[in-house]
């Protein structure tokens, strides 16, 4: 068994006592400081990376706005461009089965005699019928030849009654164009 004395006066208990208060306040309010410190700083950290989402989403979110509107133009551009290329490939349709009788310009261009005047000339499907007046008559039987000797003219017929006269003689020529001579090459 122990036995304890305590050989203290009265006085320097207390004194020892409020010490020992003092420094378990002292203690106590170290540690309410360093937790308040530590509780301080994760707020501050949970504000700073919070506040860094929030820039984000609003700088993606102005992305977003950015990318939404080029789309949109992206997509009317789009919708521009096939509806386009749909008018174009109706037109390339059309155009393909086309007759273009510019063929027959270019051909009567470089088959006319020098005496040969052209006055009319008038167009059924592959049929093309010229009129005009010549100097002579062997200008017109010179353009018979020719008509008759290009590819694509066949069936041409020059009425007799062209022929009667010798000179200035107005005259009419029917002649047939190849469906392929009119039709227009496409690339």
């Amino acid at each position: 068994m122990k036995t304890l004395l305590n050989l203290l006066p009265e006085e320097n208990k207390k004194n020892i006592q409020r010490k020992l208060h003092f420094r378990f306040f002292l203690w106590q309010l170290f540690l309410m400081c360093t937790l308040g410190v530590f509780y301080l700083s994760m707020l501050m950290s949970i504000y700073v990376i919070l506040d860094f989402q929030l820039g984000s989403l609003q700088v993606a979110g102005e992305q977003y706005d950015v990318t939404y509107t080029e789309q949109g133009t992206l997509s009317v551009y789009q919708k521009k461009f096939k509806d386009t290329n749909a008018t174009v490939e109706v037109i390339g349709k059309i155009e393909k089965n086309h007759f273009s009788f510019t063929q027959v310009f270019l051909i009567l261009d470089t088959l006319l005699p020098e005496g040969v005047a052209l006055d009319r000339l008038t167009t059924k499907n592959y049929t093309v019928m010229l009129a005009g007046r010549a100097a002579t008559r062997d200008d017109i039987l010179t353009l018979e030849s020719r008509l008759e000797e290009t590819v694509c003219v066949k069936n041409v017929n020059v009425p007799l009654s062209n022929l009667f006269s010798q000179e200035n003689i107005d005259f009419q020529i029917d002649f047939e164009m190849q469906k392929e001579c009119l039709q227009k090459s496409t690339l």
